[in-house]
């Protein structure tokens, strides 16, 4: 029994020992790019950006999967940093790379026959590998954050107003004057808490992308295969999703794609008009028509076939036949 408690002791420490150094450079780099990308919207004032949207084409707006008026205030532009694709790509990578290493990435490096001779299960070996690579995604959704807030904390904006004019118990703002502009905190205007819907939505997507990483690898015999196989499916289902945002008509195959339940600006817009709206499962217009789903099934399916593909991917290495290594 201690002997059995030793090894799996010995097991987390070898994927410690494996993974630390590059989920410390994927969490510097998703750190340094959240702080960045919110001190970089502090430099432009929501007047000025309003401006520039109001020249975009209106056919350009139906890339924006929320309000337009929502979306130009500081809130609305700090929670897109969520929508980045180099953010989403840090986090899925640190995935990819996890979740392909569970069993083909042994076999390929001829280590899965010496581990295999110790007296550990195959359910160990695969479900300590998860845990690591979980545990590993919810650091960097709370790096993410921790940068969004550093940056929050660290950046000032330029807010313009208008001098008033004071008439009996009004005051009339005078557009034809200059404005007046002061300097005030980005945490006047944004509370970091608001964005924690949206880290939840990341975090479930990283669970999907992990566990289809685990469950190519469950059944491959070569990792670089394995690699080509998940990149080529992150890639095509990305490209779904923009093809979907970009046609009216092929709007329905959105949903054929886990891209398709990744709206974390919707989970944050939708907390602002209360926080029992993150428990919907579909998103409504002012018409009572449906335009998409809601918080809550978004990250339930990412949940479940992430947590299913893992449980495939488990079943089929405990029943598979290990080839030996050439």
């Amino acid at each position: 029994m201690i002997e059995g408690q030793n090894i799996k002791k010995t097991l987390r420490q070898k994927y410690f020992a494996e993974c630390w150094f590059l989920l410390l450079f994927i969490a510097i780099g998703v750190l340094l790019f959240c702080w960045l990308r919110v001190h970089v919207v502090g430099e432009l004032d929501t007047t000025q950006f309003k401006q520039i949207i109001d020249l975009l084409p209106k056919n350009w707006r139906k890339f924006a999967t929320v309000d337009f008026d929502w979306l130009v205030s500081y809130l609305g532009r700090t929670s897109t940093t969520l929508d980045e694709p180099m953010l989403v790509m840090l986090v899925s990578g640190w995935m990819i790379v996890r979740g392909s290493d569970v069993v083909s990435g042994e076999l390929s490096r001829g280590s899965m026959e010496m581990l295999m001779a110790q007296p550990v299960s195959r359910k160990s070996v695969y479900w300590s590998h998860a845990a690591w690579t979980i545990f590993g995604a919810a650091i960097l959704v709370l790096i993410a954050w921790l940068g969004m807030s550093i940056g929050i904390w660290l950046t000032s904006v330029e807010e313009k107003t208008f001098p008033e004019l004071n008439f009996f118990f009004y005051q009339v703002p005078m557009t034809f004057l200059e404005p007046i502009s002061r300097s005030i905190p980005m945490s006047r205007e944004v509370n970091p808490c608001y964005f924690l819907p949206g880290l939840v939505n990341l975090f479930t997507l990283a669970v999907f992308i992990g566990g289809f990483s685990a469950w190519c690898s469950s059944w491959d015999r070569y990792r670089w295969r394995t690699l080509g196989i998940v990149c080529a499916f992150y890639f095509s289902n990305a490209g779904v999703k923009i093809l979907a945002m970009a046609s009216d008509s092929l709007k329905w195959i959105e949903y054929l794609t886990p891209f398709g339940f990744y709206s974390p600006t919707n989970a944050i817009e939708s907390s602002q008009h209360g926080v029992w709206r993150l428990l919907h499962l579909l998103r409504y217009d002012d018409a009572g028509q449906i335009v998409a789903s809601g918080p809550l099934l978004n990250n339930l399916v990412l949940l479940l076939i992430g947590g299913l593909l893992y449980w495939w991917g488990s079943r089929i290495f405990h029943r598979r036949d290990l080839p030996a290594p050439v």
